[in-house]
C-alpha cells in the first residue's frame, strides 16, 4: 500500500481546481464534500498535506512509516 491508496480508502478525492491558487490540484474528503483544499502542484503533495492536516505532523510521520513498512516482504518464519 502507498499513501495514495491509503488516502483513497480514507475517502480523499483529488480534482483539478484550476490554476488560480498556485497549483491545479486540490483534494476533498468524502466526510466533508462541501470543503476542499486547492493549490498543489502534484497529487503527492496534496496527499501529504491531507495526511499532516488530518493527523498532525508527528502522527502523520508514523503513519507514513507504517504504510512504507507494509510493502516490505517478510522472509523466514515468525
Amino acid at each position: 500500500m502507498n499513501l495514495e491508496q491509503f488516502a483513497i480508502k480514507a475517502g480523499v478525492e483529488i480534482f483539478d481546481c484550476g490554476g488560480g491558487c498556485g497549483g491545479r490540484i486540490g483534494y476533498k474528503e468524502k466526510d466533508h464534500p462541501n470543503c476542499s483544499v486547492c493549490g498543489f502542484r502534484t497529487k503527492d503533495a496534496a496527499y501529504k498535506e491531507w495526511l499532516a492536516t488530518t493527523f498532525g505532523k508527528t502522527v502523520s510521520r508514523e503513519i507514513a512509516k507504517l504504510i512504507k513498512s507494509s510493502n516490505v516482504k517478510l522472509t523466514g518464519s515468525l
